[in-house]
């Protein structure tokens, strides 16, 4: 996340995921090796919590 598809994908992603369970848990593994751990989570989170404000 954060790196590939754009906040709309994931905006969308997301929306599909609380119509089937709205407490449905969204994990994020990184295993970016250009990044270090908490760079890359932090890129990776930016993304999903910014479309998840849409």
């Amino acid at each position: 996340m954060g790196r590939g598809h754009d906040t709309a994908y994931w905006a969308e992603f997301l929306a599909a995921l609380t119509k089937v369970d709205p407490d449905m848990a969204v994990n994020i593994e990184q295993a970016d090796a250009e990044l270090g751990q908490l760079e890359g989570l932090e890129t990776a989170a930016a993304t999903p919590l910014s479309a998840a404000g849409r």
